[in-house]
């Protein structure tokens, strides 16, 4: 992991499709500064609202947000072995992820979610979510688990985006 840029995992990819595996502190501490110096470039250059490790080929239970853009965060950026409650009502909005370019999809989740994780010195944090920041949650914490967007789409929708979808997954170019 000595670059400091990586590609974004595409679907199709066999490390979006594991179940991550939980950091351990202080052992992995190493790994994980240069995981999230490495994630933090790629998101940039990316221009995404969050990364989660799998999506730069790291099946471990990390993701990290846009530092600055969701005030909701309260400055948290790094979510290390993320713990979620997702409540209340369902909300329709649209979602995207990097590792299915130019697929843009309405996809109901619950509205709020509560999560606890660490951050990169193992310091436990609790946060109470809700809009997009809850959105972002919820995302990323499926990839973790090894679930993509699209996995949770109405079958007529997945139906209708079947073809684009295999061309991603053999590395085809979609238009």
């Amino acid at each position: 992991m000595q670059n400091l840029l990586k590609s974004v995992r595409i679907i199709g990819d066999p490390v979006l499709r594991q179940k991550s595996r939980p950091l351990v502190f202080p052992d992995d501490t190493p790994y994980i500064s240069t995981l999230v110096r490495t994630m933090e470039g790629t998101l940039e250059v990316a221009e995404g609202l969050g990364l989660a490790a799998p999506q730069v080929g790291e099946s471990v239970r990390l993701f990290i947000a846009t530092p600055d853009y969701l005030d909701e965060l309260n400055g948290h950026v790094v979510f290390i072995n993320p713990e979620i409650h997702p409540y209340d009502e369902m909300e329709k909005r649209e979602e995207g992820c990097l590792s299915v370019p130019g697929i843009y999809e309405l996809l109901s989740r619950k509205s709020r979610v509560k999560i606890k994780a660490a951050d990169v010195r193992g310091n436990t944090f609790s946060l109470d979510l809700g809009g997009l920041a809850a959105r972002l949650v919820l995302h990323e914490v499926d990839h973790l688990d090894g679930i993509l967007f699209v996995d949770k789409l109405s079958p007529i929708k997945k139906k209708l985006l079947k073809g684009k979808l295999r061309k991603m997954r053999e590395g085809r170019r979609v238009y």
